[in-house]
């Protein structure tokens, strides 16, 4: 998938915010009360999904039309962290480099 730039760049920024507001405000919490790491996604999300409420960011929205199906999603994405992320964006390709090595030129 090929998304909006502008979009993309705030998404991460959602994503950066609410990773470390989570890992200051919430993982200390389950440290201190030995609760299982595994629920931590939720906050996040959690977050993120406020954030995008707030801001009316969607991601999704040249291939959802529904919008509030391509904000959840967003949240989702923003809260899922850069391994989520990664995974949706397309890979980029990679190109061959010919070199010449011929003894013509070096002299």
């Amino acid at each position: 998938m090929e998304f909006d730039v502008t979009t993309l760049g705030v998404v991460i920024g959602m994503m950066v915010l609410a990773n470390r507001l989570v890992a200051a405000l919430v993982t200390p919490l389950f440290e201190k009360y030995n609760l299982d790491k595994f629920w931590l996604m939720y906050p996040s999300w959690i977050l993120s999904g406020v954030f995008v409420w707030f801001t009316g960011l969607n991601l999704f929205a040249p291939f959802i039309p529904n919008a509030l199906i391509g904000q959840i999603l967003t949240a989702v994405v923003a809260g899922g962290g850069a391994n989520m992320l990664h995974d949706l964006t397309d890979a980029p390709t990679l190109g061959v480099l010919e070199v010449n090595l011929d003894d013509e030129g070096n002299g």
